[in-house]
C-alpha cells in the first residue's frame, strides 16, 4: 500500500508539459485561389489559434499561376474574414523581391508584359497591408526584412525566391516579433502558403518528413527556446492530392 501511494505521489507531482503544435501547412506551387480553396478544411482540421498567412509570390511571379491583384485581394480579404470569424488570431506576412537576374533566367520578361516582377511584388504587398489594416491583422514586413539583410542574395535565397536555412530564419523571426510574448501551452500555430511555407530550398527533392531549416520548424525553436516549459512540434500534414507528383515539379 505505501508503494503504491509513493509511485502515485511521483506520478501527480512529475511537471506535466503542455504541447503547443506549429503546423506547416504549405503546398508548393499554390496561389490565393488556390489557397482559399482549401483554407476551411485546414480550419476545421487544426482548429488553430493563430494563423500565419503567407502567401502572393506564385500570383506574381510564377506565370502559370498569374492572377490580377484585384483577385488576390478579393482571396486574401476572404481568407482573413474567415479566419477571424473562426477566433484566430491572424498574421499577413509581406512578400519579397525575387532576385531579378536569377529569376530572368529561368523565366521570359515578356511573359511579365508591361508590368514587371518588382512591381508585381510590390502592388500584392499594398493589397497585404490594406486588408491587415481593413481587418485588423498584424503584418509581419518580411519584404523589408529580407530587404535591410541585402535581398534575395545567395546567401539569403538558393534560386532568387525559395529561401536557403538563413532565409527562413529571418522569416521565422518576423513572424515570431508579431506574437505575443507568451503564447497559451496548448495553443496551435497554422503556418498556412505555398513553398516558401513548405520549405522549398531546405528540404531534399520528394522530401515528405520536415527538416529543421524550414521556418514553421525554426519558428517553434524560437517558441521552445522563450518558454523551456513549453514542448513544441511541428507537424506537416499529407497532402491529400498527389504530393510527390506536386512537389517533384519545382515551383516558381
Amino acid at each position: 500500500m505505501y508503494l503504491r501511494h509513493l509511485l502515485l505521489s511521483l506520478i501527480f507531482a512529475a511537471p506535466s508539459f503542455a504541447q503547443m503544435r506549429v503546423i506547416n501547412d504549405g503546398f508548393p506551387g499554390e496561389n490565393t485561389a488556390e489557397l482559399d480553396a482549401r483554407l476551411d478544411d485546414a480550419l476545421n482540421q487544426f482548429k488553430p489559434g493563430y494563423v500565419v498567412l503567407f502567401t502572393g509570390t506564385n500570383d506574381a511571379l510564377n506565370e502559370k499561376k498569374f492572377l490580377p491583384v484585384e483577385e488576390t485581394g478579393k482571396h486574401l480579404e476572404a481568407m482573413t474574414q474567415r479566419i477571424r470569424k473562426r477566433g484566430a488570431q491572424i498574421i499577413l506576412v509581406t512578400i519579397h523581391d525575387p532576385d531579378l537576374s536569377r529569376l530572368m533566367a529561368r523565366h521570359k520578361p515578356e511573359i511579365y508584359g508591361d508590368t514587371p516582377p518588382l512591381q508585381r511584388v510590390s502592388v500584392i504587398n499594398d493589397q497585404i497591408r490594406r486588408i491587415a489594416q481593413l481587418e485588423h491583422a498584424q503584418v509581419a514586413p518580411f519584404a523589408t526584412v529580407l530587404l535591410k539583410a541585402g535581398g534575395a542574395n545567395t546567401e539569403l535565397s538558393g534560386d532568387g525566391v525559395h529561401l536557403t536555412a538563413k532565409g527562413y530564419s529571418l522569416l521565422a523571426s518576423t513572424v515570431r516579433a508579431q506574437l505575443p510574448t507568451h503564447l497559451a501551452a496548448n495553443a496551435t500555430l497554422l503556418c498556412f502558403g505555398d513553398s516558401l511555407v513548405f520549405g522549398i530550398g531546405v528540404r531534399p527533392p520528394g522530401g515528405k518528413s520536415e527538416t529543421s531549416d524550414t521556418y514553421p520548424a525554426q519558428l517553434r525553436a524560437l517558441l521552445k527556446k522563450k518558454d523551456n516549459s513549453l514542448h513544441c512540434r511541428v507537424e506537416c500534414p499529407p497532402c491529400p492530392r498527389c504530393w510527390h507528383l506536386r512537389c517533384a515539379s519545382r515551383p516558381r
